[in-house]
Formats: C-alpha cells, sequence, structure tokens
C-alpha cells in the first residue's frame, strides 16, 4: 500500500477572526480567485483561504485591513499568491498605482518580471497591456481601460495616472514611495527592515487612497526584525483593528523534525514544496536556520556572533567573583556604551582555578549621563587588576575619566589597588569578540545566567570589520554588555598566573 501523501495544513496556525462569515458578499477574495483560474494560475487551497480572508470588507465596502501580514515558511508560494492579487486589483479591482518594493530592487524587479510575464502569455489579460517601461531604477507597467491610449496620452503617461492602472518597483529605503499615493503597497521579506526608516516612508503613501492594502509577505525574523515584531504583536494584541495577521508557523520549541508542525509551517508541502526536500534540509540547515526558514518561528538570532545555546550551557549562578576572594583579586574590568548612549555596563571576568574564565556583569546604567557620576567610584571600590575601555567607539564620552587612573604600571605588574589601563581599539577590537564567541562555543565561558548579559549576548550579530568580525552595534538592540564582557574576559586571560612561594628546604 503505498504511503499517503503529505499535504501542508490550508488554515494557518494564528490569524485574525472575520468579524462576520465571510461570503462574496463579505470579502472580494471569491472574486480574486475566480481571476486566478481565469488566468490559468488558480490558487492552492492556502492561497484561497488566504485571499478569502484578507479582502474581507467593512460594511461599507472598504477593506477591513488596511495592513496584511502574510508569515509563511520558503517557497511555499506566497509570491505567486501575491503577484495574482496584484493583477486582479489592477485588472478588475480598479486600483491606479501599485508599488513593489523589497531591500534588494533585484528582488522587487523579479516579481514585476513574473507580474509581466503573466499577463505576456494570458490572452485574456495581454490585450490591456498599454506600456512598459524598463529603464532601471524606474521600471513600471500600466494597464488600459477599456478607452484606446491615444498618443498624447502616451506622451504623458508618466505624469498621468488616470489613462490606467500602474505597477512600479522601488527598493526599501526611506526616500522609497515619497510623493506617490498607492493603491497596493507590496514589501517582500518585512523582516528585514532592522529600523524604521522605509516604513515610515512608504506606509504613509497608502493614507490617502480609501481602498490602499499594505502586503507584507515574509518569513519569521528574529529580534532585529523589529518592524515585523511591532506590527505582529500590534496584530496578535487586537489594539490596531486593522491589521491583519496570518500566520502558518510551526508551534514554539517544539521539535523541529515533527511533522504535524512542519506542515503546519509548511501549507504549500506538497504542491511547490516536497517531504524529500524539506528531510534534507533537517540533516544540512542548523537548528535555528531550519526553525527560521522551514518552520517559520522567530529565533533570537540568525546570524548570531555568539552561540547563545553554548552559552546557556555555562550558566552557574551559585558562585560570584565578588564572594570569593581569589576571583577577586584576579579580576579585570571592561566599560562600555551603548550607540544612542542609552546603556551603559561594567563586566568583570577573572580566570577561575580550572582555567575557564568567568565573567559577570559588576554595574549597568539606563544612560551615559547616569554612568558618568558614578563610575570612577565604582571602579576604585572594586579595584580591579585591569581596567579596559574602547575610546574609539561611544566609549569615547568617557575619556578623561578612564584616563584619570594611574597607566604606570604594565600588564604584568597590575594589581588590586594599583591596576593597568588597557585601551581596546582597532583589530583588538575584532580579536576580543571572536575569541570570546570561540571560547562560548566550546563552552568555557563561565556566568551566573544574568539576565541583562544573556539579552545582550542573545542579540549581538556579526558586523564585518576587515578579515574579521566585531559584535554589530546595528539594529534596535544593545550589545554594550557583550562589548563589555569580551574585553573583560580577554584581559583576565592575559593577566600572567600569581606567583607561588618557593618552598627553600635547608639542610
Amino acid at each position: 500500500m503505498a504511503a499517503r501523501k503529505l499535504l501542508g495544513r490550508t488554515e494557518p496556525r494564528l490569524f485574525t477572526e472575520p468579524l462576520r462569515p465571510l461570503s462574496r458578499r463579505t470579502s472580494r477574495g471569491y472574486e480574486a480567485a475566480e481571476f486566478a483560474d481565469i488566468i490559468g494560475e488558480p490558487f492552492l487551497p492556502w492561497q484561497r483561504w488566504l485571499a478569502i480572508h484578507a479582502l474581507e470588507l467593512n460594511p461599507d465596502g472598504t477593506y477591513r485591513f488596511r495592513v496584511v501580514i502574510v508569515l509563511v515558511a520558503r517557497q511555499n508560494g506566497k509570491s505567486t499568491c501575491k503577484r495574482t492579487i496584484s493583477l486582479w486589483r489592477l485588472y478588475v479591482d480598479g486600483a491606479k498605482l501599485i508599488l513593489g518594493v523589497a531591500q534588494d530592487v533585484s528582488l522587487a524587479r523579479e516579481q514585476w518580471q513574473m507580474s509581466l510575464d503573466t499577463i505576456e502569455g494570458s490572452r485574456e489579460l495581454s490585450p490591456e497591456l498599454a506600456k512598459v517601461r524598463r529603464v532601471n531604477g524606474d521600471e513600471w507597467f500600466r494597464v488600459a481601460e477599456d478607452r484606446a491610449i491615444t498618443a498624447e496620452d502616451d506622451e504623458d503617461e508618466w505624469f498621468d495616472v488616470t489613462a490606467g492602472g500602474r505597477y512600479k518597483i522601488a527598493a526599501s529605503n526611506r526616500k522609497a514611495g515619497r510623493g506617490l499615493s498607492i493603491d497596493e503597497l507590496n514589501i517582500d521579506e518585512l523582516r528585514e527592515q532592522r529600523n524604521w526608516q522605509a516604513w515610515s516612508a512608504l506606509s504613509k503613501t497608502t493614507m490617502a487612497r480609501p481602498h490602499a492594502q499594505i502586503w507584507a509577505m515574509s518569513n519569521a525574523g528574529d529580534d532585529q526584525s523589529v518592524v515585523l515584531n511591532q506590527l505582529r504583536d500590534a496584530a496578535l494584541s487586537g489594539r490596531d483593528p486593522s491589521i491583519g495577521l496570518f500566520e502558518w508557523s510551526a508551534e514554539d520549541d517544539c521539535p523541529i523534525d515533527d511533522w504535524t508542525q512542519i506542515r503546519q509551517a509548511n501549507p504549500g508541502l506538497g504542491y511547490t514544496v516536497s517531504a524529500a526536500a524539506i528531510r534534507t534540509a533537517l540533516v544540512t540547515d542548523p537548528p535555528a536556520v531550519f526553525r527560521t526558514e522551514v518552520l517559520c518561528q522567530k529565533v533570537d538570532q540568525l546570524d548570531g556572533a555568539l552561540s547563545y545555546s553554548a552559552w546557556k550551557d555555562g550558566a552557574d549562578p551559585a558562585s560570584s567573583i565578588r564572594d570569593t576572594p581569589a576571583l577577586r583579586k584576579r579580576a579585570t574590568a571592561v566599560v562600555d556604551v551603548a550607540p544612542d548612549g542609552q546603556h551603559v555596563t561594567l563586566a568583570v571576568a577573572a580566570r577561575q582555578p580550572d582555567g575557564r574564565p568567568r565573567v559577570e556583569i559588576a554595574a549597568a546604567w539606563d544612560s551615559a549621563e547616569a554612568a558618568r557620576p558614578e563610575l570612577a567610584a565604582t571602579l576604585a571600590r572594586m579595584k580591579p587588576c585591569v581596567i579596559g575601555w574602547y575610546p574609539t567607539g561611544p566609549g569615547a564620552a568617557f575619556a578623561t575619566i578612564m584616563r584619570s587612573f594611574d597607566q604606570a604600571v604594565t600588564i604584568d605588574q597590575a594589581e588590586p589597588g594599583r591596576p593597568h589601563i588597557t585601551e581596546l581599539t582597532g583589530n583588538h577590537v575584532n580579536e576580543v569578540c571572536q575569541e570570546l564567541a570561540d571560547l562560548v562555543r566550546g563552552r568555557q565561558v563561565v556566568h551566573p545566567g544574568d539576565p541583562l548579559l544573556d539579552a545582550h549576548v542573545r542579540g549581538a550579530g556579526k558586523l564585518s570589520s576587515g578579515d574579521g568580525w566585531r559584535f554589530t552595534r546595528k539594529g534596535g538592540g544593545h550589545v554594550d554588555a557583550a562589548y563589555a564582557a569580551a574585553g573583560a574576559v580577554s584581559l583576565a586571560l592575559q593577566l600572567p598566573e600569581p606567583r607561588r612561594p618557593r618552598i627553600r628546604i635547608l639542610a
């Protein structure tokens, strides 16, 4: 007996419930599905479900959702679905301008070209294709209305938006869409927007259009996907009823080889995605990558600088440097400041008898202003052997304080009360970051499981620098605790072994 073919789940795991039963009277999605059949690109079951729910109508005939967030695993057909809905809006729904954007304009161009291929390959659509413009950076095509396009129209088409619906593309940045009034905005992979600049510019283009929608088709993101995360939270909480969320994803923390969960995250399984391909990904992908790309689960970090699972294995809250005199005498301290000045961390580290470094947060402040009057006194009270800082980064704000300490001794002469001062600059910054990553991966770093340090370790990404890398300071989060910890650990491991008294035997 042949094994039954595995098929993805049609209904998403999480979605915004309709306000009333959906029918041809309450949703335009049925028309979009019929359009897909007519042009020879019928919807998959999950795509049809999405169209019906996302195109729900208010009693006044406007679309219920101004923003539609669609989260689904890779290669399940989300782009195909969106292209068909966009063409339906141009040909049937009367949209005057559709804008497609992506972080890389080449991706937006690919979707635009596929839409054009569909039109040119359809005998129902191709007769109404009025004009195509292929100038790099200014690609668009226009769909004609029922009247003929005249020479005068052709000459003025770039300015005359009444001649028919137009589909244009652009890069997703702070300048995108400015000056345009858009009926449908398509954002590819919203998870890649790490700040609000592009969203702020793009979302305002739909405000003057009564039937406008913003569609964001994406896979799951990570902690740096600030726009996606906030919009998703707003939809789940229900605090903004104009945002619709439709998420095909696996349950959090499920086993990665749970096929019930795989089917839930892959509605195109058995149609566009094969079970064999997923089995291969199970073997070849790192777990975090598989969870993001195949299970559509938000993870803490995708290209994390530090292995968070290995970091967690080093948690030991039972002891501390402060309460262990042998460690306290050999402690090193490093301070770092967040780029926005809204967080400062002082970390300490010491080498344990087993050779592994232990690192802890000695002090933290919510701003550079709060830290400035307390930092010198805190360091004087701690009496570390070595004090380090990053003078070429945001830590330069404390230059006067840090250079007020005596720097006359060398690192091999350092001792409590007479510290050596080290400036971490240039390649040394790369070195301490990469060294900490290697030690963490080898489960050689011990720490107390401090929530602040855990959060900064989890959020630290890689920023290429020369032939190496350092912790990224981009995005909405802070990583100053990770920088402070990396510096303190490196300095602790550089301290020479303490001299042991020699035993002399007298004859």
